[in-house]
Parts: C-alpha cells; structure tokens; sequence
C-alpha cells in the first residue's frame, strides 16, 4: 500500500478521470501493512501473540487467550486481509522482532481497516466543503480529523457500507497525512485530479 510514494506519484502524474486509476503491484510493505492491520484488529480482541514479531508489536500484558471473541465487523475484516494476503502470496517473518510498517501510526487511529484497490486517484485541491474524516465505517466511529479545501485526497481503497477510506495530506502534499474514513455520498470537488 505504498501510501507515501503513491502520494508523491499521484502528485506528478498529468491529471486523469477517477475511471482511469493507475495501477500498481502489491509488494512487501503491502504485506506488512495487512499483517499488521490483521493483527491489530486480534490485539484488540485480546489475542496472546506467541510469535516473535507478535510479541514485539503487541503487548501480551493485557491478552487473554488464543482464542478470542471477534465482532461481526471485525471478524469480516480479518476475513477479507486474509483472503489478500492469500492472493497477492504474502509472507511477513514472524521470527524477527520488526516490521516496517507505512503509516503504523494512522493504522492505530483506526477502528476499522482500509483494504488496498489495485490502484486509485487523487483529489489534488479539495475545492469543496469540509467534511469530517472518521476513525471507521462501523457503528461507534469517531471523527479524527477533517478534509478542509486545499488539502489532497487520495482514494485507492475499497469501500465499505457507504464509506471510503482516504488518505488526506493536509493543505496539499508535504502536509500532515490523516488515513480514515468518509461517507462515500460525499462529491470531491477537485482543483484539479491524479491517477
């Protein structure tokens, strides 16, 4: 999910529809990235990591079992990084103690996780009324932040139950990233468009 560098490619790239999205193949950190949303969502659960990587990642002090109870919501997640992770052929080392991981920092905001599209576009001038960006889709979400005119948006995830995962860059690249979610009714109004 090459958050970072998608950014700066979208920025680059000569505008183009939303229909005409650039294409990307999954890597590693794309790996990364699913194993660690998977396993954070079992964190939270209460799940005790056995692994190496697990136990470095997480914090055991307040797991309860192997076996954990999922909610609906968070049992379709990990069902669906793990189908991903299965397609794209997914190996993350569990015996090592780290893991780079773009945007660990947004993931931990998030109640719900963003599943990659193989590919996407950008909003690059949000020129529309602000809208709030929310921590998930799911009943309970939060809102975390905000997408305010000027700032880029980035789309290059699946939805979910009327609702977007975004990447926004806060007053345009270079800016403060914020990942989350948006009510997917929502129209961009665009300066101008990428990807």
């Amino acid at each position: 999910m090459r958050f970072v560098g998608w950014i700066v490619a979208a920025a680059l790239t000569v505008p183009a529809a939303p229909g005409a999205a650039e294409v990307w193949q999954y890597g590693q950190s794309d790996c990364n990235q699913l194993w660690f949303m998977r396993n954070l969502i079992m964190d939270r659960a209460g799940y005790c990591f056995g692994t190496n990587l697990g136990k470095s990642l997480y914090d055991n002090g307040d797991c309860t079992g192997k076996q954990v109870h999922l909610s609906g919501d968070e049992s379709r997640q990990v069902k669906k990084i793990k189908a991903l992770e299965t397609r794209i052929g997914c190996k993350v080392n569990t015996g090592g103690t780290s893991l780079d991981v773009p945007m660990k920092s947004n993931l931990l905001r998030l109640r719900d996780m963003p599943l990659p599209a193989d590919g996407g576009w950008g909003c690059l001038g949000w020129a529309g009324r602000a809208a709030p960006i929310h921590d998930g889709y799911s009943s309970g979400r939060r809102v975390i932040g905000s997408i305010d005119p000027g700032d880029n948006v980035f789309f290059g995830f699946l939805g979910e139950g009327g609702w977007s995962p975004v990447i926004v860059a806060k007053g345009g690249n270079g800016g403060k990233e914020i990942l989350g979610w948006i009510d997917a009714s929502l129209d961009p109004v665009c300066t101008s468009e990428a990807g």
